[in-house]
């Protein structure tokens, strides 16, 4: 691969390695090169080609499964316009990179001020005091993993994941870690920050947070922030962008969490972007983790999903990506799942029974529940969840109860993943009609609706991220919701009963 090429990849943010060419094994020469088969191989020319085919032979269905990737409604002809981009890239890769760095020179000119009236009016600065860390420089223009204007970053990125029963690359899954293989059977103590078990009046802190792995400024900030808080616990719900590549977790996710994994013993989960590589780099990063000592406490993590417990409180993570994304069906989990709720319900006194995963049962602006719900509805109508956080869908919401729901549910999905405004928004007043209804998907409580930036006229297309701190005592849950800046945007407090 030439200098010019792997130029273009590193622009449309690939960040992993470049194929070698092979030696022929008989005969003279050198066989095409191949990308690492244990990870997400980025488009090339020759998917490219195939791609425009499909295209040309099968849009509608071609273009359902490039858009699958993406959480967001992007039109098709976004995709579309991205194809063709991507075919002017791979003719002239040179020429490419060039006018993406014009453009970017044009667009950073153009974004640091604007004409009101006839005068130049400066574009809005972050006020000083919410720069928490210097060394994070804010970078309001960045438009990286963003569903509309990062297209062709997508397309690049994830089409052979999207097309991948069509296209020529090779597609592996790692092997699965099942609890029966391990002494731990994934049940885990809660123990505090000496190594001990919580005992039951003793206070826990747990950060929640999903949807983190972009590498971006204010997931940075986030785990900054995090890390200041010296929670016991930090538990990502799943999703390092674009595709849960080695580099990817290495720079996105790893980098960034390395403070937190000095003083909290740090879980992470499976979402449907780790499985674009096959979760390959996913169970890599927590070998690592558990056996390369960060720190001074041991890290306990060893599979997928896990039990998290004490005589007061349970915290149950599940995989819903690596079998069937969005799903938990496998009899295997099923099983182990019902047992650890049944065990949480049956002890004396009773744990609460707090339940997280990647996918969600119901979706802010939509009427229906999912597959996930209806996966675990035997459970649910058993009253053996009491809490449950979940990630993939981009905003941060804290709902009701209901009859169908009897749970507190919260979407914290709102950790990295760029996050359009307007559509929290238009999801937020579907869902209070929908409420009204009263057809069993709970109403709101809280949604959060505030803008990513402090400041009028800065990225106002733009929503909030953050994360939620849940502090376990004795007689009550405490959740604090705060933004990528630390500012708490919201607070519930649920006394057990």
């Amino acid at each position: 691969m030439n200098e010019e090429l792997k130029t273009l990849y590193r622009e449309l943010g690939y960040t992993g390695e470049f194929p070698q060419a092979r030696r022929v094994t008989r005969g003279v020469g050198m066989a095409p090169p191949q990308w690492n088969p244990k990870e997400l191989a980025p488009l090339d020319n020759a998917s490219l080609e195939i791609v425009e085919t499909l295209l040309k032979d099968h849009p509608a269905e071609t273009l359902a499964q490039l858009k699958a990737a993406n959480n967001y409604p992007v039109e098709d002809k976004i995709i579309l316009e991205a194809i063709e981009e991507a075919r002017r890239a791979f003719d002239a890769p040179g020429k490419f990179v060039e006018k993406l760095r014009t453009q970017r020179q044009a667009a950073e000119k153009e974004t640091s001020g604007r004409r009101t009236r006839g005068l130049f009016v400066p574009t809005p600065k972050i006020p000083q005091k919410f720069i928490l860390y210097p060394d994070i420089p804010i970078e309001p223009d960045s438009h990286k993993f963003e569903p509309w204007l990062d297209a062709l970053g997508w397309v690049f990125n994830t089409a052979c994941y999207d097309l991948r029963d069509k296209l020529k690359v090779t597609y592996l899954k790692a092997k699965f870690p099942l609890h029966k293989e391990f002494a731990s059977q994934f049940i885990y103590d809660l123990k505090t920050k000496q190594g001990r078990l919580a005992a039951p009046d003793e206070k826990l802190s747990i950060a929640l947070f999903a949807d983190f792995g972009t590498g971006l400024y204010h997931s940075r900030y986030i785990a900054r922030n995090i890390a200041a808080l010296a929670p016991d616990y930090a538990i990502h719900l799943g999703d390092v962008y674009y595709a849960g590549r080695n580099s990817e977790f290495r720079y996105y996710f790893e980098e960034p969490l390395e403070q937190i994994l000095r003083n909290a013993r740090t879980f992470t989960m499976n979402a449907n972007h780790e499985m674009f590589s096959g979760d390959f780099p996913y169970f890599a990063y927590i070998d690592n983790k558990r056996k390369q000592k960060i720190g001074w406490l041991q890290q306990d993590q060893e599979g997928s999903y896990f039990c998290i417990r004490n005589a007061k409180y349970q915290i149950i993570g599940i995989d819903t990506a690596y079998h069937e994304d969005g799903r938990h069906k496998e009899p295997a989990l099923q099983t182990w799942l019902g047992e650890r709720l049944w065990e949480g319900k049956k002890a004396n006194p009773k744990r609460t029974n707090i339940l997280l995963s990647p996918n969600e049962p119901y979706e802010l602006g939509k009427a229906e529940f999912t597959g996930l719900y209806d996966d675990l509805e035997k459970f649910i109508n058993e009253k053996l969840i009491d809490f449950w956080f979940w990630g993939n869908t981009h905003y941060c919401t804290l709902f009701r109860k209901s009859d169908r729901a009897p749970f507190v549910g919260s979407c914290i999905g709102h950790g990295g993943h760029p996050i359009y405004k307007r559509d929290v928004e238009k999801n937020d007043a579907e869902h209070k009609k929908i409420a009204k209804k009263n057809n069993g998907v709970p109403a709101a409580e809280w949604v959060d609706l505030s803008s990513k930036f402090p400041v009028r006229g800065l990225r106002e297309d733009l929503a909030n991220h953050g994360f939620c701190m849940m502090d376990l005592e004795s007689q009550v849950i405490r959740l604090t919701y705060y933004d990528w800046l630390k500012r708490v945007q919201h607070t519930a407090e649920f006394p057990l009963k």
